[in-house]
């Protein structure tokens, strides 16, 4: 169980870490080639994520990361499950995570696939498609992860912390609920808001989703290993 614990941890601090130092580190690599003029892409809304990770020679970077990404979802995802079963939580919610964190995953590697390949708009349509579904279905894993932390019993409040637990369920509520307000938002068909704006909210929604690993990795409270 100690060796379990420490998997989800640490998967945890990798899916927290990887992706959001991938961007950055992308972002500077581009800007350090005189590709693209230094900016705050969080308070901009200068350049989108696909914009930085499929520019030379900052997509070396971004697709090989972006894949260690999709291995540690799944990853990610498997323990959970394995982890939920020991404490007995409902299955459907099992099966939801493991259905929304597949989808989640495929839809991320149409994504790397795509990025940075120019071609007809089914090329087009199967990138963005891929990055839309992607984050949906993330979104839903992680709340159902969050929802089956919330299901369990105080028995086990030795070895997880009931206070990060409603932290990281709160959190995942209002993933889930920003995304479907600001979907209205920025979503080009609307023309709610102007480009820069969009891509602001871009930029901290996807820092806003990379937190629930970060909450995740604080659920579970250090455990001697000698006891």
């Amino acid at each position: 169980d100690l060796y379990f614990i420490m998997l989800i941890q640490r998967l945890s601090l990798g899916l927290f870490i990887i992706p959001l130092a991938t961007v950055l580190i992308c972002l500077g690599v581009v800007i350090a080639f005189n590709i693209y003029e230094p900016c705050n892409p969080f308070i901009n809304g200068c350049y989108t994520i696909s914009r930085i990770g499929r520019s030379h020679p900052g997509v070396l970077i971004f697709k090989p990361m972006m894949l260690v990404t999709a291995i540690l979802i799944i990853a990610y995802s498997f323990e959970h499950i394995r982890i939920f079963k020991k404490f007995l939580i409902s299955k459907i919610y099992l099966n939801l995570i493991l259905l929304f964190s597949l989808v989640s995953t495929a839809c991320l590697l149409i994504y790397i696939l795509f990025l940075g390949i120019e071609g007809s708009e089914i090329w087009r349509f199967m990138r963005r498609g891929g990055i839309f579904i992607y984050i949906i279905s993330l979104v839903f894993a992680q709340f159902f992860i969050a929802l089956s932390y919330k299901r369990l019993k105080d028995d086990y409040q030795v070895i997880v912390s009931s206070k990060a637990i409603k932290v990281t369920f709160y959190h995942s509520c209002m993933i889930v609920i920003f995304g479907f307000v600001l979907f209205f938002f920025t979503n080009r068909y609307f023309q709610l808001t102007t480009w820069n704006t969009r891509i602001i909210i871009e930029w901290n929604y996807f820092l806003f989703m990379n937190l629930f690993f970060l909450n995740t990795y604080f659920i579970w409270k250090r455990i001697d290993a000698t006891n």
